[in-house]
C-alpha cells in the first residue's frame, strides 16, 4: 500500500485527490468513515472494495449524494459498525450486493437507502437485532422489492416512514414482531404493499 492514513482527516485529504487510486490506501487504522464520500463527484471508485474496514464503527452518510457510486462492497468487514444511518441516501446509482455484511452491532439504519432509487438487492440475511431506528430506511427507494421476513425487529423503536414512497415494495413482512412502543407513523405511505403483507402485530 502506498498510503497509510492514521486518521479520518488524513484519509479525507487523500480521497480528495482523484489521481490517487483508492486501492492504494491502507485504511487499517480508520475507525470513522462518516461522510467520507458525501456529495462526491468522483467517477472512479475502483479499489475501494479492498479497503480494510475491520475497525470502522461509523459509516453514517458515507456515500450520501455520491450519485456516481456503484462499486462492490461485499468483501467489507462491517462487524464493528454501529451507525449506518443515511449511508446510501441519494446514492441513486448504487445497486450492489450487501447480503454478506455482518450487521450484528448496528444500532442505527435511519434513511440508509432513502432515495437510492436503483437499489434492489437481497438483505434478508442481515442481523438487525440491535437496530433501534429504521426511520425512512427505504423511503423513495423506488426499485426495492426484496424479502425481509427473516428480520428480527423486536428492538426497533422507530419504523416511521420506513417504506414511504417505496412504490415497488410488496413483500410479506406480516411475521414481523413490533414492540408496543415502536413508532410506525406513515410507514407505508405511498407504498403499494397489500394489507395482508403488512405486520400484523
Amino acid at each position: 500500500m502506498k498510503y497509510k492514513p492514521q486518521t479520518k482527516e488524513e484519509l479525507k485529504e487523500l480521497i480528495k485527490d482523484e489521481s490517487i487510486h483508492l486501492g492504494d490506501i491502507d485504511t487499517t487504522h480508520i475507525t470513522d468513515m462518516m461522510e467520507l464520500f458525501r456529495n462526491s463527484k468522483r467517477t472512479d471508485f475502483s479499489g475501494i472494495e479492498k479497503w480494510n474496514t475491520s475497525k470502522v464503527e461509523n459509516m453514517a452518510l458515507m456515500f450520501e449524494g455520491a450519485t456516481n457510486f456503484n462499486q462492490p462492497l461485499s468483501s467489507w468487514d462491517t462487524s464493528k459498525v454501529e451507525n449506518m444511518s443515511c449511508m446510501f441516501y441519494n446514492a441513486t446509482n448504487f445497486n450492489q450486493p450487501l447480503d454478506s455484511w455482518n450487521t450484528s452491532n448496528v444500532e442505527n439504519m435511519i434513511g440508509m437507502f432513502k432515495n437510492a432509487t436503483n437499489f434492489n438487492q437481497p438483505l434478508n440475511s442481515w442481523d438487525i437485532s440491535k437496530v433501534e431506528d429504521i426511520y425512512s430506511m427505504f423511503a423513495n427507494a423506488t426499485s426495492f422489492n426484496q424479502p425481509l421476513d427473516s428480520w428480527n425487529t423486536i428492538n426497533v423503536e422507530n419504523m416511521s416512514n420506513m417504506f414511504q414512497g417505496a412504490k415497488s415494495f410488496n413483500q410479506d413482512i406480516s411475521s414481523w414482531s413490533i414492540n408496543e412502543y415502536c413508532y410506525t407513523d406513515f410507514m407505508f405511505e405511498n407504498c403499494l404493499i397489500s394489507e395482508e403483507n403488512k405486520p400484523q402485530a
